[in-house]
């Protein structure tokens, strides 16, 4: 791999040079590889493949984390304690800082052939900088959030920053990535976090081509009368203000899993994610293709392209907005209240506005009812069971957040949920044990066969799967023999929910918030 350092000019020459003399317009790419870990942590990560060293590793890494965080807590009181996530309720305006300043006047990027160029950094007018923030600020109208492009002079904020902070964010030939959010952070529990956005890609492809065509097939973004200039301002203030919102979601605690939908009809018809991505292997509905208009879509939930991002303006989910709304006005319950003999738990309902403009549910009100609940393992084969009403044909969904998401010491668990009949017996409905990405678990949209009392369980087995082999079996990784056991006990936040659409006139915003 070699280094040019080029001026502007120069650089312009060498780009008009790889683009018509080295690189004739029908060799050039028809497509670009996506990276799409774009979060702290492994919960953007797939597992499919990895080795046991790999998982050891992540293991270790968690097992570090949750020390220094405990470190944290034993030392933190009072308001400095709250932000440290030892509790799960509003805080407060969230206020976000726009920093589209870049630290450099040059950014590297590996193109045709492995050669690692140096290009201009991407100058944001000050028109586009106000219409990439009016568009965020669009997508969480309803929430307790607000936006400034100048650095608040006191106070806590979080700053989402408009360039690459990885070494390279734009290689043809290992992928592009569109930016990184500091965490998963369920609750909003850490309210001075930080995410980048890079949108330095389409410059790249407007200097490597300058007529504009290469810009236009990879972003879709079409080139009208030759105007490469507004192609590429487009495609820009699209694509950041998609990823802003995105990194910006994953800061909130949000998960590449809350782009499917519309709830009810499961995973996507692309494939991706395949079935096989889910452990026990997925067997629920596939016709959620409303995830690609979704902001938490991703190349890894939905096989979302690079155009996904620059063709077209996307927004939150049903399942996102019951995690932001979790985020500012939370009705967490404790295990102890809701378990036991002739307790159940009530999906009560959530109040929150309609974010949906395209879909099932873009006309009306959202009828969401979810129980959210903090429990504990406290030892090896522990079974916590969670009981409630249901009508035939309800949909069920359920998250388990404790080890990709920890919410105190980390533990891997398992869900499953099940019908209890009238003979003492019980039949098996749903289960997960590992999502597509990570290690928590996700039950995704169940739909209960009669009306009675079901039964929720959760679990931390001993087993967890890292993929499937050639022959279909799954890849095990034993947690006491490989001295792990610790990850079977621990603290998690379980969500029951289900989603309607119902006709009327919704909130426009959080109550109480």
């Amino acid at each position: 791999m070699s280094l040019y350092r080029l001026t502007f000019s120069s650089l312009l020459a060498v780009a008009a040079g790889l683009a018509h003399a080295e690189t004739p317009a029908a060799e050039l790419p028809t497509s670009l590889p996506v990276i799409t870990d774009d979060c702290g942590g492994a919960g953007c990560a797939d597992r499919r493949g990895w080795t046991a060293a790999q998982v050891q590793a992540i293991l270790d890494g968690a097992n570090s984390n949750a020390n220094a965080q405990a470190n944290v807590n034993s030392s933190s009181t009072g308001e400095n304690a709250h932000s440290q996530g030892l509790s799960m309720s509003a805080d407060g305006t969230q206020v976000v800082y726009l920093d589209f300043n870049n630290s450099s006047p040059v950014f590297s990027a590996v193109v045709f052939g492995g050669q690692l160029l140096q290009f201009p950094s991407y100058e944001y007018s000050q028109a586009e900088r106000d219409e990439i923030q009016r568009r965020i600020e669009a997508d969480y109208a309803g929430f307790d959030i607000e936006f400034t492009q100048t650095p608040p002079a006191s106070g806590v904020f979080s700053t989402l920053n408009f360039e690459c902070e990885q070494d390279v964010c734009i290689d043809f030939g290992n992928g592009i990535l569109f930016g990184r959010a500091q965490s998963i952070d369920i609750g909003n529990q850490i309210r001075d976090d930080s995410a980048f956005v890079d949108a330095n890609l389409w410059q790249v492809l407007a200097q490597l081509d300058p007529s504009g065509n290469f810009l236009s097939n990879i972003s879709g973004v079409p080139l009208e009368n030759g105007d490469v200039a507004a192609t590429l301002s487009t495609a820009v203030v699209n694509q950041a203000s998609n990823t802003g919102a995105h990194e910006l979601g994953h800061n909130l605690g949000l998960r590449h899993h809350d782009s499917f939908g519309s709830p009810g009809n499961g995973i996507p018809t692309t494939g991706v994610p395949s079935p096989l991505a889910f452990f026990p292997v997925f067997d629920g509905p596939i016709a959620g293709d409303e995830a690609v208009l979704h902001t938490m879509a991703s190349g890894a939930s939905v096989g979302l392209g690079l155009s996904g991002s620059t063709s077209s303006d996307r927004f939150f989910s049903e399942r996102s907005v019951i995690k932001l709304v979790a985020g500012e006005r939370s009705r967490l319950v404790s295990e102890t209240s809701v378990t036991g003999e002739n307790k159940k738990v009530h999906l009560r309902r959530v109040v929150a506005p309609n974010t949906i403009l395209e879909g099932d549910n873009a006309d009306g009100r959202l009828d969401i009812r979810e129980a959210l609940i903090r429990g504990e393992i406290s030892q090896s084969g522990e079974v916590d069971a969670y009981r409630f009403d249901a009508k035939a044909g309800d949909v069920v969904s359920a998250e388990f957040n404790g080890f990709d998401v920890p919410v105190g010491n980390p533990v891997i668990g398992a869900i499953t949920l099940f019908l209890e009949n009238a003979d003492g017996s019980s039949t098996l409905v749903a289960q997960n044990f590992q999502n597509f990405e990570g290690f928590d678990a996700l039950l995704i949209d169940a739909e209960l066969p009669e009306n009675g009392t079901y039964r929720m369980e959760v679990s931390a087995p001993n087993l967890l799967s890292f993929g499937y082999d050639e022959n279909g079996q799954p890849t095990l990784f034993p947690l006491d023999e490989t001295g792990n056991g610790q990850f079977r006990t621990g603290d998690y936040n379980l969500s029951i929910y289900k989603v309607e659409g119902k006709p009327g006139q919704g909130v426009s915003s959080v109550p109480g918030a």
